[in-house]
């Protein structure tokens, strides 16, 4: 039981942390953009890079926050019957959904990383004018996928606690607290 607590505490406080390393990439997103649109319209000059960096700077925004995402409860759930039924009864039905979540990030990861290797053992950049490397975006793919097992894999364990013994398991961020209620 301690390895467990331990694996979760580790994971939720290690995604949280990258959720808001990751946050920040909103802020050259921005930059880039108002740059580009005051280029365009106010001096009638456009680059050839605003539109591909800003694309490539959400796109790993978007894909690294998905763990955060999936640790705070943040993506839509469709609810109307199940949220009527006690927390354990949720805890059995996630169990058996959640092989679907399995299914597609184990996807995700076995078919992005022979992908991403391959990106960055040919250096690949893109075809576009300005060309910039586009592996380390491609590589935020698999990082990704692998951020959202392991937090998929805390969710899993704590609906698994919750089935066998009615209990949750209390996610502390001071490894000193007691985890069972």
């Amino acid at each position: 039981m301690l390895f467990l607590t331990g694996f979760i505490r580790f994971v939720d406080k290690f995604n949280d942390r990258m959720g808001k390393i990751v946050s920040f990439l909103v802020y050259p997103v921005m930059l880039v953009l108002v740059y580009e649109v005051v280029m365009r319209y106010a001096f009638n000059s456009p680059t050839i890079w605003a539109h591909e960096t800003s694309s490539m700077l959400y796109g790993a925004h978007f894909v690294l926050g998905g763990a955060y995402a999936l640790r705070h409860d943040a993506f839509v759930n469709v609810e109307v019957f199940y949220m009527r039924f006690p927390r354990r009864t949720q805890a059995i039905i996630d169990l058996f959904t959640w092989t679907m979540f399995y299914a597609f990030v184990g996807v995700l990861l076995f078919r992005s990383l022979p992908w991403a290797w391959e990106s960055l053992s040919l250096f690949e950049f893109s075809d576009s004018t300005w060309g910039p490397y586009v592996w380390p975006v491609k590589w935020t793919i698999p990082i990704a996928a692998f951020f959202m097992l392991l937090q998929g894999m805390t969710k899993t364990i704590k609906d698994a606690y919750l089935a066998v013994t009615g209990r949750e398991i209390v996610a502390v961020a001071d490894t000193k607290a007691p985890i069972g209620n």
